[in-house]
């Protein structure tokens, strides 16, 4: 797994929420039901989180559409 300071914008998705940025450790994938997106991601301490988006364009072929990515559903400690 690669190390927080080895994801940037051209390797990962990056999130800031409420002050602490996630950095993603793998393109974000769409959930078997289809309405969230998930991906692992690290913080500057290398703690791992599983974060959630929600599709909010189901119809659209363009992924970067497909949800509001600065603004994740949910942030999990795993």
């Amino acid at each position: 797994m690669k190390k927080f300071e080895e994801l940037n914008a051209f390797n990962s998705t990056i999130v800031e929420v409420d002050g602490k940025e996630y950095r993603t450790t793998q393109d974000p994938y769409v959930s078997d039901d289809g309405n969230t997106y998930k991906a692992h991601a690290l913080d500057a301490k290398g703690n791992q989180y599983l974060i959630t988006w929600e599709v909010i364009d189901a119809e659209t072929t363009d992924e970067s559409e497909a949800c509001e990515w600065e603004k994740p559903i949910d942030i999990k400690s795993i």
